[in-house]
């Protein structure tokens, strides 16, 4: 009985011995690491270049601060949905130079146009592009006069899109307030689907279109049948 007790209590002393060394020696390194740590955003997964970064690609890597990068990011939510501009490996860093703000004019064009839409230039002049007062951001309707027939020819005036983007006017990408007076006004290119790209490379190829610009709180749509010239004849 009595070498029972010995060795349970042994292996008490030994497990207390043991809890206490090991609290020790995790003091120790306490004291050793005085480090501040921070959180910062990682890739999951290789991302390509130009893709759009997704919420299961970002996670979260714990560093310590002295060893941020002031272009890194400690917050997943600034990530997602931005575009990589360069491939970024599995758990680096995303940096704030290497990612774009999708609609950020600062890397041309391409990046304006918004998902599912291309960019279509068309020609247009003082008339046509409303004395250059178009500027990027702006939607417009495009109207045009057409005339049809071989033997016979008619003529119509029809609207042949509605609330259309405004990518640039000329080389201009920006939303500047002084287009009327800069050089090269003389293109709009407009961000269409593909099926709205036809109709108006129809129109402008057969006919002759004007922009109609909208207010930018009028979001409406409708529609407007073909005018023609009886109907223009016959007006009281």
């Amino acid at each position: 009985m009595r070498n029972k007790l010995v060795i349970i209590l042994a292996i008490v002393f030994g497990l207390t011995t043991a809890f206490m060394v090991l609290n020790y020696l995790q003091e120790v390194k306490k004291a050793m690491d005085d480090n501040d740590y921070v959180e910062i955003a990682v890739a999951n997964q290789d991302i390509p270049v130009n893709t759009i970064v997704s919420n299961t690609m970002v996670g979260m890597k714990k560093i310590p601060s002295q060893y941020m990068h002031p272009q890194e990011f400690t917050d997943k939510d600034q990530v997602v949905g931005k575009i990589a501009l360069a491939p970024i490996v599995v758990g680096e860093g995303f940096m704030k130079n290497r990612l774009l703000e999708q609609g950020d004019k600062k890397e041309g064009l391409a990046y304006l146009i918004p998902k599912g839409k291309r960019a279509l230039t068309i020609p247009v002049d003082e008339v046509s592009g409303i004395n250059g007062l178009i500027k990027p951001g702006d939607h417009v309707d495009i109207i045009s006069t057409v005339t049809i027939g071989e033997l016979e020819q008619k003529t119509y005036t029809l609207i042949v899109l509605q609330d259309i983007e405004v990518l640039a006017v000329g080389k201009n990408i920006g939303k500047s307030e002084n287009l009327a007076n800069t050089e090269e006004t003389n293109t709009a290119t407009l961000a269409v689907t593909l099926a709205e790209a036809k109709p108006l490379m129809m129109a402008n190829q057969r006919g002759v279109i004007r922009l109609m610009l909208r207010s930018p709180i009028d979001e409406s749509k409708g529609y407007s049948p073909p005018f023609t010239m009886e109907e223009l004849l016959t007006q009281n």
